[in-house]
Formats: C-alpha cells, structure tokens, sequence
C-alpha cells in the first residue's frame, strides 16, 4: 500500500512543461505516397528510400521539421509524414485497401480484420530472424513482456504476418485508491486490507463527515457500467469487489487447467450479494448504472467520493508519469493506493488489461519484394522507441539550443521552446512518432517522469494484481457473433442485482439463461482456443 499525499502549494508540483509521450495504443502510421526510389547511380552507394510516417497531430506540425530532418539524415531516407484523423482511421484504412490503395503498413486492425487480410494475401510474411535482426532492441523487448514466443497471437498456419503492438502497462495497471485523508479524519488508522475493512470505512465515509464541512454529502465508492466498442465490459464495475472472490466478469480467465468466464461463475454471486448490501445502504455510487466516464472524474475531483478502481498514474503528481487527474485538481489529497481488499479465501485484484489488444502492425506484401525498404522501417522504429538519442532529438530537439539536461536527469526546455508555439515552429515533438506504438516505459522514463519522482513511480507501477483477459486477442468468430447481445444481456443484469430490481436468488437462472442464449458455443469456441494457444 502506498500513500500519496498532496501539498496545497500547487506550484510546487510545475517543474517543467510535460511533452507527453506517444500513447501506447493509437500512434499509427499509414501510407507511403510513393514506393522507393533508387538515387544512386554509383556502385556501393546505399539506396535511399522514401517512407511515409502516419500522424495524428497535423495542426500542430511545421513544413520543414527538425524531427523529419535528424531522421532523414541518421538514416539516409526522405520522409513524408502523413496526417491522419484518428477517429476515421480504422474505417479509411479498409476502404483504401478494398479500392487497392494499399499502403507500406498499417496498424492497430481488430483480430477479424487481420484474419481476413492474412486470407486475402494483403500483409507480408515477416520472418522472426528478419525482425531480430533490424529491430533487436523491439525483439528484446517483446520476449521480455511476452515471453519466448512473443508471436503466438500473431501467427497463422505457423507463419507470421504482423508485429505485435503490446501495453506493457496493461497487466498491473489498474489499482484501488482511497482518500487516506478521509480515513484519518473519520478515526480510521490503516488502509483497508479485508472486505469487511473496506465496508468499515465506505460507512464511515458516508455518515462521519471525512471531509468536515459539517454536511451529509460524502459518498464512498463510485464506478460505471458503461459499455464501450473496444473496451472489456464489466471493466469499471467494482472489478476489485468481484476479485475478492476470485472472479473477473467480462474475462476469460484460466483456473485449475481449464477456460472460465467470469460473470458466471458463483463467486460473482457472492459479490453481488455484497453490493446489493452495499447499494441498500447507500456506500456505494447509486448512479453507477448511468455514470459516464466523466462523471467519475467529477465526482472524484469535486471530493464527494471516497474509494475508486484506476489506473495508478491518475493519484500521482503529473510529472511523475502522466496527467495526474485524481492527484492535481484536489487540494490537500492524501490518496493510499492498494491492490484491493481480500475476500474470505485471501483473494483480491482487480480486473487487468491484456498487454496484447489487437493484432499490431502489419506491412503489405508488396514489401516482400522490397526487404531494403522494410529494413530502413524497422531500423527507425527500433531507434525511435528504443535509443535516447534519437528519441531527444525528436522531441526535445537540439541540445543546448531547444533543451539542456538537469543534473539530476530532467529533460527541460530552453525559453523560449518552453513554449509550444515554439517547438511547433522548430518542428519537434510527439507529433512525430516514427511508429511509435512499441512503448517501452522503462526507457521512456527520463522523459515522463521527473527525478523527484522516479522512486514514488518505482513504488507505486507494480502494486496491481489481478487477471486480464487471457483470449482478448484471440480471433473467436462465435464469440464476435454472440458477443454484444450477451454483454448487454449480462451487465443489465448485474445492475438489476445490484440495485436490487432482481434478486440474487436468481443467479442461478441468468446463468443458465447466458447459456442459452450462445454463451455454450462460445465457452466451447474458447475452450478450444485454449487449448490450441496455452496447452500445446
């Protein structure tokens, strides 16, 4: 458990202005506007390339890029960097491909998608050695998150035709937080560890005033049920409630050898149950069934709530990873962060994001016939997303000019490229990425977080426990059929349960009603991926 307090002099927390680096999912490239063109004339002269980077930031790029130059001149290639609107990325990319426009590579398409692609003979082979070779540092980096067959989600008919894009951050990510400052003014004198611990303290914060105004207008734990495309559903439903008792609504998940699905398990009754209580008694959101994502930031940041499931960086300082929203915006915050409290068997957790969310990258086959091109791609990912010195210059620009190194290790802007307006002009800048998805937040570190703060992030990045998703990635076209109506078919039931509109005595019969309704042929669908992908 780790302890987060917050200093009313805000001024304190402003070091430098943060450049927040390329998100994890999302920083897509797209089309090359013209294949290679061979410039040299002269035996052993190196053939420059031109490649073409995907941005999502056009409005915030210059003509001539600082960025686009270092990379041009490290790797002797002209470059084109071509906007693109994030929202309608995914739909363009089809449409382009079904007319024949068919770029040097793309990324982030859904599992279906990539299936049918692979059939239709549109991405190329990429042999593991070819990529060990021209992206080491990439190479290394997968098997370190995903182990010694980093490819296995990717692979078809034992080949492989994309590079995976992972979240390394997604396993351990999600953590409960209380206001420990609450805790202190309402008697309490540690962080709950049990169940029954966290019920003591939801009850205290709804009836004893913890932050003494002398009102009745404090609430304890807060969530949503919200169903979101692309998003685990149950996700933000008291996950760590259910993981008391061992379950994961909205996963597969593995137990004892075997595929389970964790909303119909009987441990999700056992944390229905608990909520119903809990709902009756009013400690928890009454209007989690209709919340939306920010109403839980209002509710949170105005300091009527007192105990929410999130990521571990939104109760930190902004400069010690990323935003810090439950942290910045609450004066005199003093948040406890833990995995979640125990049920009776000693389990506890909370609901986890599998690192492997789509298919990844994928080049088109055209590239098979072009490995010189497709080896100045890998080379400049590998450097962009793994060497310090390329990744300064492209975002930070030139040393001694745009930006000096700390003593201590802190990236920070020369005036006036403290400026955005300023670094937009010079060209420098996440608007950048140069395939950017392949985050490895260990070596991005110097750049998002401050000195002061590494060790606090050190404590705190890890403290999550729980399960993900284990077959999220797994292309399941029963699964993709059944798949909405069975959400939607269980989450209203579950708020039926816990808002009490259904008994719990009725578990029983939901369950087999899911069953019924697909669920069977979708257990048996996911068994057998099981089967094929974790017990060969």
């Amino acid at each position: 458990m780790i302890q987060l307090k917050k200093k009313v002099l805000a001024g304190s927390m402003m070091a430098i202005t943060l450049v927040v680096m390329t998100a994890c999912t999302g920083q897509g490239n797209q089309s090359s506007k013209g294949d290679a063109v061979a410039t040299a004339s002269s035996p052993g002269k190196e053939e420059r390339y031109k490649l073409t980077f995907l941005s999502w930031a056009s409005d915030k790029m210059t003509d001539q890029p600082y960025a686009v130059k270092v990379i041009q001149d490290k790797f002797n290639v002209d470059i084109t960097i071509d906007p693109e609107k994030a929202e309608t990325y995914q739909q363009q990319l089809l449409l382009d491909i079904a007319s024949g426009k068919v770029p040097d590579y793309w990324v982030d398409l859904k599992m279906p998608d990539y299936d049918k692609f692979v059939a239709q003979g549109i991405p190329a082979e990429l042999s593991e050695d070819f990529i060990k070779q021209n992206s080491p540092n990439y190479y290394n980096w997968l098997v370190k998150n995903l182990g010694q067959d980093p490819f296995k989600y990717q692979r078809r008919d034992g080949k492989i035709y994309s590079m995976p894009i992972i979240w390394t951050l997604g396993s351990d990510a999600t953590v409960v937080g209380i206001r420990n400052d609450w805790l202190k003014n309402v008697g309490i004198t540690k962080v709950p560890e049990t169940l029954g611990e966290l019920e003591e303290a939801l009850i205290k914060f709804r009836n004893d005033d913890p932050d003494k105004n002398g009102k009745k207008d404090t609430f304890g734990m807060t969530a949503k049920a919200e169903l979101q495309p692309g998003v685990v559903p149950f996700s933000d439903i008291f996950t760590s409630i259910f993981a008391a008792f061992g379950v994961y609504p909205g996963a597969f998940t593995e137990e004892n050898g075997k595929i389970i699905k964790g909303e119909i398990q009987p441990g999700a009754k056992d944390a229905l149950t608990i909520l119903n209580k809990w709902y009756k008694q009013d400690l928890i959101d009454l209007e989690f069934a209709v919340n939306k994502k920010a109403n839980i930031d209002d509710k949170i940041i105005s300091g009527k709530y007192g105990v929410i499931e999130s990521n571990w960086w939104n109760f930190l300082p902004a400069r010690a990873f990323s935003g810090g929203k439950y942290f910045e915006k609450i004066p005199g915050v003093d948040w406890a962060l833990f995995a979640g409290p125990k049920g009776p068997n000693g389990d506890y957790g909370a609901l986890q994001k599998n690192p492997v969310g789509n298919s990844g990258q994928q080049f088109s086959k055209k590239m098979e016939k072009d490995q010189g091109k497709l080896k100045k791609y890998l080379e400049i990912m590998d450097a962009y997303s793994f060497n310090t010195d390329v990744r300064a210059s492209v975002t930070y620009g030139e040393k001694g000019k745009t930006y000096n190194v700390s003593p201590e290790g802190d990236y920070q802007f020369i005036p006036p490229y403290d400026q955005e307006s300023e670094r937009i002009k010079f060209g420098i800048g996440p608007q950048y990425p140069f395939m950017g998805s392949f985050n490895d937040y260990d070596f991005q570190t110097p750049f998002m977080t401050d000195a002061k703060y590494r060790d606090l992030r050190k404590k705190v990045e890890h403290i999550g426990r729980g399960k993900y998703d284990i077959l999220e990635p797994v292309s399941r076209p029963v699964f993709n059929e059944n798949k909405d109506r069975l959400d939607q078919f269980a989450v209203k039931a579950f708020i039926d349960f816990i808002t009490g509109k259904r008994p719990i005595s009725e578990f029983d019969a939901f369950v087999a009603e899911w069953k019924k309704m697909g669920g069977d042929q979708v257990m048996k669908e996911a068994e057998q991926k099981y089967e094929e992908l974790f017990k060969k």
